[in-house]
């Protein structure tokens, strides 16, 4: 009896697409993704080297810029850029547009840590009005219609666009402009920049992390489907609410003003991704999603009770609401598209000791301004905590940004 021949299938011959390719094949974020978490670590590593005498200049504005404008925004392009055109049944970016943006934000990061302000706003200015390009583009040839919460990403790009461009005016010519709007335009684009996208693409994304379903899926139509514009009317109103807070903490009205934004944010969250009904199961990514959910109107809230340390509770909302959200939401990207997905709602250590470390390191932060003589060292503490968990997720993590999904 002859042995039987068998002849490896046409599939199983096709080598893997390398890296490069993946990129090329207009998945933005298995490379922004991996930039932005570098420039994070860079960007609080300021704060150590300068506690500890490595670094002359104070870092402040200069971390705030580099997190906001070069870490954060990183996440955001690399999210949007994937997803949109997707979604949009649109062409995807080209190799060309990802390196370009990819250029940007090191440079940005580059000039702030020069302290270039003027010229790192600018050219942040200059990547946001390119992103509205690309992705208007890509709207023009759709499709499909994007869910109606993207309004609130649209809205929180023309808080980018609108809060850069007011400090880049403020910096040129600095009598220019009354008080209340260079504040405003800082909050815009420090707080209203993510928070709007947050809002607007979790409406979305979140309830899958829950096994809840979405409010934002619609039938595949290039004309708005029924019960479209109600969605969209709803984040909007949420959205003009929280830009609503912005101005009556620039005219001073701090404690009204973070009262507005907390409730606007519960009620879109409640809504639209109604976790607090789901009991406790779901996994790691779950589990860490809670706690950046609840951290962002919790931070408001205290603030709205203690305006006084309203910079200390800030970092409720940054470190253990936008940041740790920012990389649960990027882990279920990465393993979505590396054929990790049976990982969703299993035990993640990387993720926990991430969650674990990010929640030490805003306790240490904000406990800090409560102990002056010790404050630059929890500071630094701080810093090296939130360094090390996203180490430990980079490490476990970021590898399938290489991997294709099969």
């Amino acid at each position: 009896m002859k042995p039987v021949s068998r002849t490896p299938s046409a599939t199983n011959l096709e080598p893997e697409p390398g890296y490069y390719a993946l990129v090329a094949a207009g998945e933005p974020f298995r490379l922004l993704f991996p930039l932005g978490a570098a420039l994070g670590i860079f960007g609080v590593l300021l704060w150590p080297l300068f506690v500890w005498n490595v670094m002359p200049f104070y870092p402040g504005q200069i971390h705030a810029r580099i997190m906001i404008e070069g870490f954060l925004t990183s996440f955001v392009i690399g999210f949007l850029g994937t997803a949109l055109p997707r979604l949009l049944d649109a062409p995807r970016l080209t190799i060309f547009e990802t390196l370009g943006f990819a250029a940007a934000l090191v440079g940005i990061t580059w000039l702030h840590f020069r302290s270039e302000t003027l010229w790192g706003d600018m050219v942040f200015f200059i990547l946001m009005a390119a992103l509205v390009v690309t992705l208007g583009g890509r709207f023009a040839m759709r499709r499909d219609t994007p869910p109606p919460s993207f309004v609130l990403a649209a809205l929180g790009i023309c808080c980018a666009l609108f809060g850069s461009g007011v400090l880049v005016v403020s910096q040129v010519a600095p009598s220019t402009l009354p008080a209340w709007a260079i504040a405003t335009a800082r909050l815009l684009l420090f707080q209203g920049f993510l928070l709007l996208p947050i809002m607007g693409i979790g409406a979305f994304l979140l309830p899958r992390f829950f096994d809840l379903p979405s409010r934002q899926s619609f039938p595949e139509s290039h004309a708005l489907p029924p019960g479209w514009k109600p969605r969209a009317l709803f984040a909007l109103v949420c959205g003009l609410a929280v830009i609503a807070s912005f101005l009556l903490e620039a005219d001073g009205q701090v404690r009204w003003g973070m009262a507005l934004r907390a409730g606007a944010v519960v009620v879109f969250f409640v809504r639209e991704i109604p976790f607090h009904s789901t009991g406790r199961g779901g996994g790691t990514l779950t589990l860490g999603l809670r706690l950046a959910l609840f951290s962002i109107p919790a931070g408001y809230a205290l603030m709205a009770v203690w305006p006084e340390r309203g910079p200390s509770f800030l970092h409720v909302v940054f470190i253990t609401g936008f940041s740790l959200l920012t990389f649960i939401v990027a882990s279920r990207v990465v393993l979505g598209h590396s054929g990790q997905s049976q990982r969703f709602t299993e035990p993640l250590l990387s993720v926990r000791l991430l969650a674990a470390l990010f929640f030490m390191a805003m306790l240490t932060r904000v406990s800090a301004d409560w102990m002056p003589s010790i404050r630059m060292v929890h500071y630094a503490y701080a810093a090296v905590g939130w360094i090390a968990g996203v180490i430990i997720w980079a490490v476990a993590i970021l590898p399938g940004v290489r991997k294709a999904d099969a």
